[in-house]
């Protein structure tokens, strides 16, 4: 299913895509250090939603997942496409 609407972000070494699907948003991560891409377990009513839970999916993947050191400070950038 093609995206109707979004938003990208990066944080470190990953990129962030809260996408609109019909009627809700998804989240989307991007990892292209170790080619993985997550797609968050919500759906979200809003992409005010959907980009408040990609900060902590962003930290969680890179500190816990990879246990890399999070350089940057816990702040997205959305750019709307």
């Amino acid at each position: 299913m093609a995206s109707e609407h979004g938003y990208k972000a990066e944080y470190d070494y990953v990129e962030l895509m809260v996408e609109q699907r019909g009627d809700h948003w998804r989240l989307t991560l991007r990892d292209n250090r170790y080619g993985e891409e997550v797609v968050h377990e919500d759906e979200f009513a809003t992409a005010g939603e959907a980009k408040d839970a990609a900060l902590p999916l962003a930290e969680h993947h890179i500190n816990v997942q990879h246990n890399d050191t999070l350089l940057l400070p816990a702040k997205l950038s959305w750019q709307e496409y």
